[in-house]
């Protein structure tokens, strides 16, 4: 006798395994971040030249989100919405990014 699958399981089961996955990502992605910056801090202790290979995102000094470098401006040091949302004040009452 065949089995018989609910529809319901057919389309549930991929979004659930969908959402499993994302929250796994998130979770991976602010590891490998945290890796990152404990590997930056034992070779600026020890003296050590910086780790070569490309630079993938850039934690903002005012938001403390990761940023992709292109969003993020190196002579305000503050990425693109931060310098969108604190550059806008009063005549002369707004911070000067």
């Amino acid at each position: 006798m065949p089995t018989v699958v609910h529809p319901a399981l057919i389309a549930a089961v991929p979004l659930l395994v969908g959402a499993l996955l994302l929250v796994a990502r998130t979770h991976l992605t602010d590891l490998r971040h945290a890796l990152r910056e404990v590997e930056a801090a034992l070779r600026s202790l020890l003296g050590l030249p910086p780790a070569s290979g490309l630079v993938y995102a850039i934690r903002c000094p005012r938001c403390c989100r990761w940023v992709k470098p292109r969003r993020f401006d190196l002579r305000r040091m503050s990425c693109r919405s931060c310098i969108a949302t604190l550059g806008r004040g009063r005549r002369g009452g707004g911070v000067c990014l």
